[in-house]
């Protein structure tokens, strides 16, 4: 009876064996199972043709680390390369024009890993200017209409002239009695006497500020400052002005000749008045964008950046 229980304990713990090892064997299988589905899931993922990471969208003509080369660029560029049109270009041509903007979009991706525009100038320039023609966009591709330039004219109507010149002597008196010297240079000067020779008979000396012969009237201005300039403006030809004393020294302005400016008329000014309502109304909104900008940055200076 004991042998018969041993025999039946013996083949009952075999079963369990043999159980036990079939357990571990079958999940060991469906995890080896499991580990190479995934494996070749993911191969057929990265691999098969069709995939999102080997199809470029229809709108590009490349990825480059992910950033689109745009189809409508690559044609463009080709055919300013060419000098003909894009489906002229032969395959070479293509591929050479590729492969360029490919290497360009390598280089602006290392220049923006490096942070190239922290250390050089040229490229800060750049994407100054960049940043500016974007944000001008809607500028540009406006056309202002007529009543908005006219107005622009209106207000701005100093700008649209033509400048005028003078023939000017600019004469300092150190003559002791000035009012004296000045009359009688005005009397010499009715009864055709040269001027350089009244000037120095009478006590007028050149002042040296101006050169002889026809100076600009921005020329003249700058050189003489503007008490003297507007005394001068308000002469005309062979008109002696009354004695100026600017800073202590005493002038005295003979007007040899007189180009007053002319006013340009609408029409006439009329590209230039474009062209300055552009630059202005451009420079309305860049400065609306670093308005913008500067709201929402956080800028912190420095105690000894400033006086």
């Amino acid at each position: 009876m004991n042998m018969l229980r041993s025999a039946y304990a013996r083949e009952t713990i075999e079963s369990r064996s043999v159980a036990v090892d079939s357990v571990w064997r079958t999940l060991w299988l469906s995890a080896a199972g499991a580990a190479l589905g995934l494996i070749l899931a993911g191969y057929s993922l990265f691999t098969a043709s069709g995939t999102a990471t080997r199809t470029v969208p229809p709108e590009d003509v490349a990825l480059v680390n992910n950033r689109p080369i745009l189809q409508s660029d690559f044609v463009t560029q080709t055919q300013v390369e060419t000098g003909g049109p894009f489906k002229d270009a032969t395959p070479a041509d293509r591929k050479r024009v590729l492969q360029e903007m490919i290497d360009e979009e390598l280089l602006v991706q290392r220049g923006l890993d490096v942070d190239l525009a922290a250390s050089d100038p040229d490229v800060r320039s750049a994407m100054v200017a960049g940043v500016n023609l974007q944000v001008d966009a809607e500028v540009l591709a406006s056309r202002p209409d007529e009543a908005s330039l006219r107005a622009y004219y209106a207000a701005h109507r100093d700008r649209y002239a033509i400048d005028g010149s003078m023939d000017l002597r600019d004469l300092v008196l150190v003559a002791p009695d000035g009012a004296a010297a000045l009359k009688a240079l005005k009397a010499d000067v009715q009864a055709g006497v040269p001027l350089d020779v009244a000037a120095k008979k009478n006590g007028l000396v050149e002042s040296g500020h101006l050169p002889r012969g026809d100076n600009y009237d921005f020329g003249v201005k700058a050189k003489l400052g503007l008490p003297l300039y507007e005394v001068a403006a308000g002469l005309t030809d062979g008109q002696i002005s009354a004695p100026v004393d600017d800073g202590g020294v005493v002038h005295v302005l003979v007007m040899l000749h007189r180009k007053p400016i002319r006013q340009l008329d609408f029409q006439a000014a009329r590209d230039n008045v474009y062209q300055d309502y552009q630059r202005d109304a451009r420079a309305s909104v860049e400065r609306q964008n670093l308005d913008f900008l500067r709201s929402r940055a956080d800028i912190r200076i420095g105690l000894g950046a400033l006086p």
